[in-house]
């Protein structure tokens, strides 16, 4: 029924308002309100057998309720409602409305006045923001109340949809149909007293048929305070990269998790769609009141559309015809083409612009291309894995093949066709709503669950906060440092920008975060697209922390300004940059080149240097021609400001000068100086001043103190101290405070000090250094230390393994299993009585001791076994 009826002249009964009894007509009068149909349709729609739908429609229209289009009898006749119809419901639904009293004055309270089945009758105190409406399944009074409800814990709620397009509004001091109330203000007494007895009908259908609801009519409620298990299913309608619509503030974005048919043909919904898919897509349609131009069109796509116009061309000549079209149509060189394939080219594709660029296009316009052209875009965005998710227009007579590869395609977001196809048939679909205007469509499951939607124009569209799922916090490629600033945001208005940015990343939003740029940095910078977000970062640096360059995308950095944006970056980023750039100049040794800042050594800046050294790191992967600069420049302008994480770089270092061998020893001693020199100046903290001091007490004649054994042990790699590692163990095992700190960090001692006596260090400047093997009194000091207490942390159990390694050797027996790893203990034993170890039981267990293990490296010497007991 719609407002068309009552509205312009208000309806007053002259009597008293009455229910309709029967069931049967009540659902046959409700239902021929909304449309004329045939009996049989009655019968279907509402349920009821056709024999009891034929004998109650006979009595309705006995009693001038119903008429029909076609004399009575006749097949195929189409009833209506007549005025008497159409004054039983009216007075029926004011029967119903009577029962609601008193009216709540709450705002946005409603209640159910009559249920029959799925179908409701709902009273309103105001117009709904949506045409979905949460229906609790029992009263959320009491200890139960609304307030106290999370929408999944106490009372359960389902939805129910609106049948109608507004309400009818009712004054039931006069029953009379009236106009909507005043909205009603606490504050103003003449608000209360024009609402105070009008009420809002509607009709409604549960969306769950047979859910049970135990709610006595006239029920006053609120909807839920948090949210409801959605109407949509949630694995397919809500985990997707895209937002397409929003049903109810109190349901999540709809994002669909696999491909959508729209069917559409008029040019407004059309661009609706187009703009709500458009994000991160490759759009190929009509462009038409979207778009004023597209992109340049890819120049493979003849390869297809060769295949279309010469099917009977062998694939050789076609291959050939193809490859003269493309270089005549770039101007590459002057070749012929064939005149049939030349004229069939401008017949399909007109003056269309092509491209040979690897940049992905985004908007493909086949307004004004022929059929061909159309059809060999979209096999060309099918055959590119590459290929953004496809929004695809389908044109007439599409064929069966192609709309099959369309269909099975697991890249394509939505297809949009005119009509129905029958290929498309097992996708959602979203049509027009035939009851509301736009943007409200309605979108059908495969399931066949039928609702109404909004779409959302992504400019506009704040995408939705109520949750941060798993697995979006999961991708949030984020430091500790951020996540800390994010938290620290005060401005609730400010966070709640920045929550629906995170809820973007890492697909971003390019409109969305070109509107919020100017009031919100963060989150414009967050819902970046990962091609856009450097210049964005140009834009905004000066009113963004640092930290938040930990996000930049190195794949669309322009490397010339790498040492500009490590100039600025704290030391959590250049961790994040460092293995991102290290990934860049292992795959292309180009990236080098395109990287190095050109600067002389004397004006080196922070970040020059953090380049610097990254390319000294990656040395053994870069071309052999800038081996000479990386020792000349790369040296130099590193040392101006090393990085305090500089172990990689005296690594790459030593590869550089082993590769070229001439006046190596002369090359290293002037390196060491230039390094010891600059170490003098560096905190205790740094990597080369924690070298320096490893390089201080190497020689036999020099005792560390405890700090400086800390200062190696804690910023060294383990091979770099090896060598002395019995001597710095000893020695701590003697000293109640250096023992203390020992129990408290973990360190792999068994594969530090159970290495072969003679072994050759790796401490970079000193190979030539050789290990003495472990000391025989390592096993009585850590047999005093450990042996018998059973409450040995777990930063200890290297040294457990270590002793029990010891004992096993003096006692003659097999080594027990180890807590670090489990073959641990053979690392004491000669190698010939080294059992035949799996790969599985190498590698499960420190890292350290598998890599001896692996090489098949025995600590064992005679002098580790000894006859004397200790205490």
């Amino acid at each position: 029924m719609s407002n068309g009826d009552i509205s312009s002249d208000r309806m007053h009964l002259s009597s008293k308002p009455s229910k309709i009894r029967s069931r049967n007509k009540r659902r046959i009068l409700r239902y021929l309100s909304e449309r004329r149909s045939t009996v049989s349709e009655i019968a279907n729609a509402t349920g009821i057998r056709v024999p009891h739908a034929s004998a109650e429609i006979r009595r309705l229209r006995n009693d001038s309720l119903l008429d029909s289009d076609m004399p009575s009898g006749s097949r195929g006749a189409r009833l209506h409602l007549t005025e008497g119809g159409w004054a039983a419901l009216k007075s029926d639904e004011l029967a119903l409305a009577s029962e609601a009293t008193p009216i709540s004055h709450e705002d946005g309270e409603y209640c159910i006045l009559f249920r029959d089945g799925p179908n409701l009758l709902l009273g309103l105190s105001r117009l709904p923001d949506s045409p979905l409406l949460p229906i609790p399944d029992r009263p959320p009074g009491g200890s139960g109340s609304i307030e106290s409800s999370s929408g999944t814990e106490g009372v359960p709620w389902s939805w129910a949809v609106l049948m109608e397009r507004s309400p009818r509004w009712i004054d039931l001091s006069t029953n009379e149909f009236t106009s909507s109330p005043p909205v009603y203000d606490k504050g103003k007494i003449e608000t209360f007293s024009e609402s105070k007895s009008i009420i809002g009908i509607i009709r409604a259908r549960l969306l769950d048929e047979e859910r049970p609801i135990a709610i006595a009519p006239g029920k006053w409620f609120l909807g839920p305070a948090y949210r409801p298990k959605p109407p949509l299913p949630e694995s397919s309608m809500h985990r997707g990269p895209w937002v397409l619509a929003k049903c109810h503030e109190m349901s999540p974005d709809i994002r669909p998790s696999s491909a959508i048919a729209a069917v559409v043909s008029e040019k407004l919904p059309r661009s609706m769609l187009l703009k709500a898919a458009r994000n991160g897509s490759l759009i190929i349609a009509d462009l038409s009141g979207f778009e004023s131009y597209g992109d340049r069109l890819p120049i493979d796509s003849l390869e297809h559309w060769i295949s279309i116009a010469h099917p009977r061309l062998s694939e050789a000549e076609r291959n050939r015809r193809c490859q003269a079209l493309k270089d005549r149509i770039l101007g590459a060189r002057r070749v012929r083409t064939e005149d049939s394939t030349w004229r069939r080219f401008r017949q399909d594709w007109g003056n269309s612009e092509f491209s040979s660029s690897p940049d992905l296009p985004r908007l493909l316009n086949t307004r004004g291309l022929g059929k061909a052209a159309s059809e060999s875009l979209t096999r060309w965005a099918l055959s590119n894995d590459e290929n953004l998710p496809l929004v695809i227009d389908i044109p007439d007579g599409i064929s069966k093949d192609l709309a099959s590869s369309i269909s099975t395609s697991p890249n394509v977001r939505m297809v949009m066709m005119e009509k129905e196809i029958a290929t498309f048939s097992g996708m959602d679909r979203i049509i027009v709503d035939p009851m509301r205007p736009l943007p409200w469509m309605i979108l059908s499951t495969k399931g066949g669950r039928e609702v109404p939607v909004r779409i959302v124009d992504p400019v506009l569209h704040s995408p939705d906060t109520h949750e941060i799922s798993a697995s979006k916090k999961k991708h949030f490629h984020i430091t500790n440092e951020l996540e800390g600033l994010v938290s620290a945001i005060d401005d609730k208005e400010y966070s709640s920008m920045v929550r629906s940015a995170i809820s973007q990343y890492p697909e971003g939003n390019e409109d969305w975060a070109n509107r919020m740029e100017a009031r919100y940095p963060v989150a414009a910078w967050i819902a970046s697209p990962p091609r856009s977000r450097w210049p964005r970062w140009q834009r905004l640096s000066s009113r963004l922390n640092p930290e938040w360059l930990s996000i930049l995308d190195f794949d669309h950095l322009p490397l010339e300004g790498l040492s500009e944006v490590a100039d600025l970056a704290p030391q959590s980023v250049l961790d994040v940059f460092s293995i991102e750039f290290t990934r860049l100049l292992r795959a292309d040794q180009d990236t080098a080149l395109r990287s190095r800042p050109t600067i002389d050594p004397r004006n080196a800046t922070r970040g020059s240097s953090w380049v610097a050294s990254q390319l000294l790191a990656n040395s053994a992967w870069l071309p052999e021609a800038l081996h000479e600069d990386l020792i000349d420049w790369s040296l130099e302008v590193w040392l101006a400001n090393p990085p305090i994480k500089s172990i990689n770089t005296i690594n790459g270092l030593m590869w550089l000068l082993s590769s070229n061998q001439e006046n190596l020893k002369e090359k290293e001693i002037g390196i060491l100086r230039k390094i010891l020199s600059k170490a003098t100046d560096l905190s205790k903290d740094h990597d080369m001043s924690s070298w320096a001091t490893l390089n201080r007490v190497t020689p036999k004649n020099v005792t560390p103190s405890f700090e400086e054994i800390k200062q190696i042990l804690t910023n060294m790699p383990l091979d770099w101290w090896a060598h002395i590692s019995s001597d710095l163990l000893e020695q701590m095992l003697q000293d109640d405070k250096a023992y203390s700190w020992l129990v408290s960090n973990r360190i792999s001692w068994p594969a530090a000090i159970l290495r072969p006596v003679g072994s050759v260090s790796s401490f970079p400047f000193h190979r030539s250094i050789k290990y003495g093997g472990c000391s025989s009194a390592i096993r009585g000091l850590l047999a005093r230390r450990i042996r018998g207490k059973e409450d040995i942390p777990w930063e200890a159990e290297p040294l457990v393994d270590l002793l029990e390694a010891l004992d096993a050797l003096n006692e003659g027996r097999t080594p027990k299993i180890g807590k670090t790893h489990p073959m641990a203990g053979w690392l004491a034993q000669p190698s010939e009585k080294w059992p035949e170890f799996n790969l599985k039981e190498i590698s499960d267990g420190d890292k350290n001791v598998m890599e001896r293990l692996i090489m098949k490296l025995s600590g064992f010497h005679q002098d580790l076994v000894s006859k004397s007991t200790f205490d």
